[in-house]
């Protein structure tokens, strides 16, 4: 039987409203006297650009949501509910992480560079959220297809885009050098969300518990990390570095295949980056 081709009209139109809406607010991102608001204390502010982001992560992940659960896979399995009071609604919400972050990892980390490439950030941020995001609807789609190949060749695209969205993350959250508490809570909830997405495909329930896991330990990281002047980047690639680490021993351990040669060459692979980002610290 032949697996149905991706409903490209409606991802097409999804990716549109993005990447409109991810201009929009871009546009208003530059303006000098963007509306700003410090809630108490020491809080980091909070700008209307990022309640917008906010606002565009919904309508991303409601359109992935519809798009996942018109798949043919999807009609015979048990899905959560919300219950709503006159209806209920079922979702999908495991295939909301990738999208959502295809648009706050875009607009992270490509307006960190707004000072020295000025327009070209903006556009930059612009094709890669609507690069990365037609690229992960379509390779959910095939994620569920019944031919094991295609299903495992959709899921390595998605490993592979959820790293990158990892290293833009963290090197946003380092950018910002926010006082550990905070840093510390941006880290790991996006660690454990995307974590996560890349354990789910091993075991859904497993995963869950594990992936907070890995979150605490990155959360606990980037206060050490907090503590080494290295630019924004490196500190990125290091926390990408411990977040592989953790995450592929996790999926060798729920998959049965952890054993000590794996542990030596992760360990071995892990401390020699760790080296050459020191390295590349010191002699920046």
């Amino acid at each position: 039987m032949t697996s149905p081709l991706p409903r490209y009209d409606r991802i097409a139109s999804l990716v549109l409203i993005v990447v409109l809406g991810l201009a929009v607010i871009l546009w208003i991102d530059i303006n000098p006297n963007i509306l700003r608001a410090r809630l108490f204390g020491d809080l980091p502010t909070i700008t209307v650009s990022w309640l917008l982001i906010a606002s565009l992560v919904v309508i991303t992940s409601a359109g992935a949501d519809l798009l996942v659960r018109s798949h043919p896979q999807m009609q015979t399995r048990t899905l959560p509910t919300f219950n709503l009071g006159f209806m209920t609604v079922e979702v999908v919400p495991g295939f909301w992480i990738l999208p959502s972050f295809c648009v706050i990892g875009s607009f992270a980390f490509f307006r960190l560079f707004s000072a020295t490439l000025q327009g070209l950030a903006f556009v930059l941020a612009l094709v890669a959220a609507g690069g990365l995001l037609l690229t992960v609807l379509v390779a959910q789609h095939y994620s569920l297809d019944r031919h094991p190949p295609t299903a495992q060749r959709a899921r390595l695209i998605l490993l592979v885009i959820t790293y990158l969205l990892t290293f833009s993350c963290f090197s946003a959250i380092y950018f910002t050098r926010l006082r550990t508490l905070y840093a510390a809570t941006l880290v790991g909830s996006t660690a454990t969300l995307l974590a996560y997405e890349v354990l789910r495909w091993t075991s859904r329930q497993a995963g869950r518990r594990l992936a907070l896991i890995i979150g605490l330990v990155l959360a606990e990281a980037i206060w050490a990390l907090n503590y080494w002047p290295a630019p924004f980047l490196l500190g990125g690639t290091l926390m990408l570095v411990l977040f592989y680490v953790t995450t592929s021993l996790v999926q060798h351990h729920l998959a049965g295949t952890l054993q000590r040669r794996l542990l030596v060459e992760y360990g071995l692979f892990g401390s020699g980056l760790l080296a050459a980002l020191i390295f590349a610290t010191f002699g920046w």
